[in-house]
């Protein structure tokens, strides 16, 4: 079926609006001088035909003059890529305009802080999409930024994150009204500024250069060689300490030391860039702080190489202006590694384990056989100290005296040690007072054997081991330091008051509350009665173990007391030493689920008649010293303590203020604390001797058996 005339005109009439609007959008007719093309049958360029299909009529052109058709094809051609580069742009600029009017643009998370900036007077923060002395971040590209601060200014700020730690950006200069992003960045010159940035209170970093050098340096007015100056690892491996010596013959020059703390280092080019803070007696803000260094390798294949030297320039403020070569700066240094010298070295049994640590559990002593050094490091990981051997004055098999080169921070100097093997996994070390000198340090002055406090150390993971003084004792007391005393006392204070609390409840009425509390003192009253009648049934009826009663009657009231926790350690209670397991040492009655004094034995030895045991506390695994000191007769005193109690070191270990010491062992330069209980045993036999055992339970028990004999006797009597 033919479509209609009257839709073929209608149809017709669209592709003349078309054609019309086209025109007038893109081109002028008069300025191409082209006579438009007609739809109508009588144009001499073009005629349109109505032919006819299957889907109705088609309007279908025949050209008269070709070239007039190609001139047309042209200028539709002309006409669509003129119109695509107008969407083109037209869209970029909408693109800039949503930019700038957004507010979803911020700085990278890691940048968030407070920096420094030389020339600035207040501290520059970075937070979410805010640089605090440019402004707010409105539209972003990568690693440039276009900022608008309340006056309406706008710039481009391209940032450079050099570290985590160092920030370097580059601005467009003047304020500037509206524009885009790339405008401004494009305003940039490429010899610009660079400015640079330093976070406060930064996370430092390992050092670069590590080990020891000698070095030269020159500050303009010459190299000052002679005497030559140092630098020496500290006990961090952030920091570095350089002591500056004096040359007389050269001006500008002086004796100072100097720390460097590294903040960050990278490389840029063939220059290695590093930044720190520089602490001495002139630096009193950033300004005199921070520093940027610029260094290369002249010399030496490999890190770690023997004969390595490295030229080293240092920027004269707080910025890193001017270094583009190790050959200029403010200051120039000149280091070489320093030769490596033929040291001692610390006994075998000592180096065999690698790993040890203070029974007050607040240092490891840890060996590296890499160079032969001591570690002495904090349970948190910070390494409090390092030594080396340097000198071995005399030298046993179980003993060994040595002076060691000890640097604790920054702080170096030579001190006199004793090293004592105890046992397999147990060792002791006596530690002088620093000195300056290494042929000062084992003077009477820095270190006397007679009054220096022990540090006891036990090895990581030590076997546990057959424990002496093998029997079980009445005791009276506590055999847990006194730092776990206070702890057990507030348990205890704790559980207390919640069984107080138990028992307090509230009455509506003094009836209600007397009637409680009556029916308290019954059952309290009946559980006496209890207890009476089984002491004298045990009386009445003799058993041929009478041992073995006991030690029921005994274990009732151990459990009785353990729901409770009300142990009285005033009181005679048990001490077993090796007699459930050889290797345990444990005291009864005790709480329940409480094992502070429970103890495996792992180590022990005899000194001037005293009897040394090293043990752990079973469940804490906490280190402790039992000394088992025969006093008369049968008649012991027991110390158990985070060290080993001597009567000749009293004073120094009861806080007396030493000086030496390198290490975390309580002798590190300030008051030493320990935790000592002493408690009063009596030796009553061997494990598993009957006869013996008998006495004590009667000895302990005579008030429970005189208190039985009274009531039988009171009982017969009213009879």
């Amino acid at each position: 079926m033919f479509k209609q005339p009257r839709e073929i005109q209608r149809k017709v009439e669209r592709i003349k609006l078309l054609n019309i609007s086209l025109k007038s959008f893109i081109f002028s007719r008069d300025y191409y001088n082209i006579p438009t093309p007609s739809f109508s049958s009588t144009s001499s360029s073009w005629s349109w035909l109505l032919s006819s299909s299957k889907q109705g009529y088609h309007l279908i052109s025949t050209p008269h003059n070709i070239s007039r058709s190609k001139t047309l094809l042209y200028r539709l051609i002309v006409q669509t890529f003129l119109a695509l580069f107008l969407v083109t742009k037209c869209c970029d600029a909408a693109k800039q305009d949503a930019l700038q009017s957004s507010t979803g643009c911020a700085f990278p998370k890691r940048w968030e802080g407070r920096w420094f900036q030389s020339g600035v007077q207040q501290e520059i923060t970075i937070e979410g999409s805010t640089l605090s002395t440019r402004g707010r971040c409105i539209a972003s590209e990568g690693d440039k930024f276009l900022l608008v601060n309340e006056k309406g200014c706008h710039r481009c700020v391209v940032i450079y994150q050099k570290h985590i730690n160092i920030l370097q950006y580059k601005e467009s200069m003047g304020c500037k009204g509206r524009e885009t992003l790339h405008y401004l960045c494009e305003q940039i010159p490429g010899d610009a500024l660079l400015y640079s940035m330093f976070k406060i209170n930064p996370e430092p970093i390992k050092c670069p250069l590590s080990g020891s050098f000698t070095f030269t340096y020159n500050r303009g007015h010459g190299e000052c060689k002679n005497p030559v100056s140092k630098m020496d690892m500290c006990t961090e491996d952030s920091r570095l300490l350089l002591n500056f010596q004096a040359c007389p013959d050269v001006s500008g020059t002086e004796s100072t030391v100097e720390e460097l703390t590294c903040l960050a280092w990278w490389k840029d080019g063939n220059s290695r860039y590093l930044v720190g803070l520089v602490s001495h007696y002139h630096a009193t803000s950033n300004e005199d702080r921070f520093r940027c260094f610029v260094y290369e390798k002249i010399s030496g294949s490999g890190a770690a190489n023997a004969d390595a030297e490295y030229k080293l320039a240092q920027s004269g403020d707080a910025t890193c202006n001017g270094l583009e070569s190790a050959e200029v700066g403010s200051r120039i240094m000149t280091l070489k590694r320093a030769p490596i010298t033929e040291r001692c070295d610390f006994p075998a049994w000592f180096k065999g384990p690698r790993h040890w640590h203070a029974l007050m559990g607040n240092a490891n002593y840890i060996f590296h056989p890499s160079d032969g050094s001591l570690h002495i490091v904090k349970p948190s990981g910070y390494m409090e100290a390092r030594a080396l051997c340097e000198q071995i004055n005399k030298q046993t098999t179980t003993e060994m005296m040595a002076v060691v080169h000890h640097t604790t921070g920054c702080t170096s100097g030579y001190m006199c040690v004793m090293f004592y093997r105890r046992d397999t996994h147990v060792a002791e070390l006596q530690m002088g007072t620093p000195a300056a000198r290494l042929e000062d340090a084992c003077t009477t002055e820095n270190f006397d054997v007679h009054r220096t406090p022990f540090v006891t150390l036990l090895a990581n993971n030590p076997e546990t081991q057959i424990c002496p003084m093998e029997g079980y004792y009445s005791i009276k007391g506590f055999l847990i330091p006194s730092s776990s005393i206070s702890r057990h006392k507030r348990n205890h204070n704790n559980k207390s008051r919640m069984h107080r609390h138990r028992e307090v409840v509230s009455f509506r009425n003094q009836e209600n509350a007397d009637s409680y509390y009556y029916s308290m003192e019954k059952r309290k009253a009946f559980s006496r009665m209890r207890r009476t009648a089984a002491v004298a049934q045990v009386l009445q009826q003799p058993s041929d173990n009478v041992t073995q009663d006991f030690y029921n009657l005994e274990s009732t009231r151990a459990r009785r007391e353990t729901m409770g926790c009300n142990i009285n350690h005033n009181t005679n209670r048990r001490l077993y030493i090796g007699c459930n397991e050889n290797t345990v040492i444990e005291v009864k009655p005790k709480c329940k689920n409480d094992e502070e004094e429970t103890y495996t034995c792992h180590g022990h030895w005899q000194e001037n008649q005293t009897t040394f045991i090293i043990a752990k506390h079973l469940s804490s695994q906490h280190g402790v010293c039992i000394s088992y000191v025969p006093i008369e007769g049968n008649q012991v005193q027991v110390y158990a303590g985070d060290t080993c109690h001597r009567p000749g070191m009293l004073q120094a270990e009861a806080g007396a203020t030493t000086t030496g010491g390198f290490g975390g062992g309580g002798n590190s330069g300030g008051v030493t604390t320990t935790h000592k209980t002493m408690s009063n045993v009596t030796v009553i036999g061997k494990c598993g001797d009957t006869s013996t055992s008998i006495t004590l339970h009667y000895r302990n028990n005579s008030w429970m058996i005189l208190t039985v004999l009274t009531i039988v006797l009171f009982n017969s009597i009213l009879r």
